[in-house]
């Protein structure tokens, strides 16, 4: 590794270091009162049975089996004394249950009973339960209703503390998903709009608004599965969001696979494709006709889902060996398996824990699913910028080789073949336009006196002559060796004569600083008014005839004999 190249990375080191410890240092928190965090030492009754000194995060060792629809849980313990608090609350979160909440058999708090009892959907809630400010020393008491089978293993421990305190708290666990979920909305909506607006000269724009577009769903899972959008609507509405955001990351990746792969057995692709979009649909179709909430079928998507990440690994390896597809492919898939990488560890971190009741290290958890999603955004983003940079890469190449076939590759001008094209539109106009022919003379002499270097030189600097006598709006080309031609299409509001005029002034001048030789020209024009209901090919060859008529006097001038 040579030098430079190790200052780089030592670089990029520092920078990361540097906004990590900024990032810290903004989103730290220090509560200014106590918290309690309230996980052992309840007293538990599932139904008929009661249990004590129970450690809530581990509730699942006194179950008998798995909690079934219509079980009745609660817990209680008394409340410690914090302290001084402001606004005391207690902070419990609960899985797809209904919650009352008593103290000293007194109910201060209900949510759900109302769905529960409609048999409506419950979800996953963060509830800020108001305490009294003697709260020490009272009993708590939490009733549940269980709304869907099996809808925990384990409970987040009961905090205790400030409501301001709280919920910071709250934020700062979960500052990693918020900035993730939030960035990805914003990105994946700014993406798509930059995106629609490039639609017509980028030819990947398919393949760039699907990633948009699953990149806000993205960021819609990531808010939801953490209940952070619960802050902001209904938590039953929050959920269904949650596995609509899920089950549609399937289809999203069969169909970006479609768009990026080159798929040798498209037949036996659609079929599996097909059948793993199929399933998500079924899902949403029993959840919002028949009534089978989503998280009911969720094993089932999970096997769609693993399905899916097995044919993403399987074309990532084969693209690896083959390099079989663009580099805006590559980039494309390196997203997609990333985020898919990340989202089978957040999903094995989800069966440890509810299965094997592995107790998982929440900040790897969600740092692990953020990074994922935000790789993925990135190569995006990375993919939009190769695609416009190949565009217009493209576009210039293009340019270059229409120049190329259309320009005089000595002046620079317009060749005889752009000039045959302008002629040609030129009656598809009504406006009067002119015709200008120009001829140099002399340059046999000066090509058989000083060589064809200075006959060369005698032409581009003509050519610059012309450029600056005749502006940008008019055409000039160079059709034949030592013949040129203009074409003014606003003839009504120039002076022609004075701009012949003034180009052979420049010619002078030139003559007066360089007096190797003579450099002069033969012109001639025409209007279109002057050839009423005939081509533009007439008009010029009366520009032409005239051009002619003019050198032949110039020659009997000097005597010379004309060259025809």
């Amino acid at each position: 590794m040579n030098k430079t190249r190790l200052l780089r990375i030592v670089a990029a080191i520092f920078i990361a270091l540097v906004a990590v410890t900024i990032l810290r240092y903004i989103l730290g928190f220090t509560p200014r009162g106590a918290i309690i965090k309230l996980d052992t030492g309840w007293n538990v009754s599932i139904n008929s049975n009661t249990y004590e000194n129970v450690d809530i995060t581990k509730i699942y060792q006194i179950f008998d089996g798995k909690l079934q629809k219509n079980d009745r849980v609660s817990m209680w313990i008394t409340l410690p004394d914090a302290g001084k608090l402001d606004f005391p609350v207690l902070h419990f979160k609960s899985r797809y249950t209904t919650l009352s909440c008593y103290i000293d058999d007194n109910l201060i708090y209900e949510y759900g009973l109302m769905d529960y009892a409609d048999g409506k959907h419950i979800g996953k809630v963060n509830h800020f339960i108001t305490l009294p400010e003697d709260y020490a020393g009272k009993t708590v008491r939490f009733t549940m209703y269980v709304g869907e089978k099996n809808p925990f293993s384990s409970l987040e421990p009961v905090t205790l503390g400030s409501q301001p305190d709280v919920e910071r708290m709250l934020t700062h666990d979960n500052n990693q998903i918020i900035i993730t979920g939030f960035f990805l909305l914003a990105f994946g909506l700014a993406f798509l709009c930059i995106t629609l607006f490039f639609i017509t000269s980028v030819p990947e724009v398919i393949t760039l608004l699907i990633g948009s577009v699953f990149s806000m769903s993205m960021g819609l899972w990531l808010l939801s599965c953490y209940n952070i959008l619960s802050m902001y609507m209904n938590a039953p509405d929050e959920t269904i969001i949650e596995y609509i955001t899920m089950y549609s990351m399937v289809p999203f990746c069969y169909v970006m696979l479609y768009l990026i792969q080159n798929i040798e057995n498209k037949k036996l692709y659609l079929i599996t494709a097909i059948v793993g979009c199929t399933i998500p649909i079924m899902q949403y179709i029993l959840h919002f006709v028949f009534g089978i909430h989503l998280r009911s079928t969720l094993l089932l998507y999970h096997v769609d889902g693993l399905v899916g990440f097995g044919l993403i690994i399987y074309f990532a390896q084969k693209n690896l060996r083959k390099r079989d597809i663009s580099s805006s492919s590559m980039i494309q898939m390196a997203g997609l398996c990333g985020f898919t990488s990340a989202e089978v560890v957040h999903l094995l971190f989800y069966f440890a824990s509810t299965l094997l009741h592995i107790s998982i290290y929440q900040p790897l958890e969600k740092g692990i699913i953020s990074i994922g999603c935000i790789y993925f955004a990135m190569c995006q983003l990375a993919n939009y910028l190769v695609n416009i940079a190949e565009t217009y890469a493209t576009k210039k190449e293009n340019i270059s080789l229409s120049h190329l076939a259309y320009a005089d590759g000595l002046t620079n001008l317009a060749n005889r073949a752009k000039s045959d094209s302008c002629l040609q539109s030129l009656n598809d106009t009504e406006d009067d336009y002119c015709i200008i022919s120009i001829d140099l003379n002399g340059l046999k002499p000066v090509n058989d006196k000083f060589g064809h270097l200075a006959g060369d030189k005698y032409i581009k600097d003509f050519a610059k002559v012309l450029g600056n006598t005749f502006g940008d709006d008019t055409f000039k080309a160079r059709i034949g060796g030592d013949e040129f031609l203009v074409i003014i299409k606003d003839s009504s509001v120039v002076d022609v004569s004075a701009l012949i005029g003034r180009m052979n002034s420049a010619l002078n001048v030139l003559n007066a600083l360089y007096p190797e030789y003579r450099r002069s020209v033969s012109t001639g024009y025409a209007f279109r008014h002057e050839c009423p209901g005939q081509s533009s090919h007439e008009v010029y060859l009366l520009a032409d005839q005239r051009m002619y008529e003019l050198k032949r006097k110039m020659h009997e001038e000097l005597g010379i004999h004309m060259r025809l």
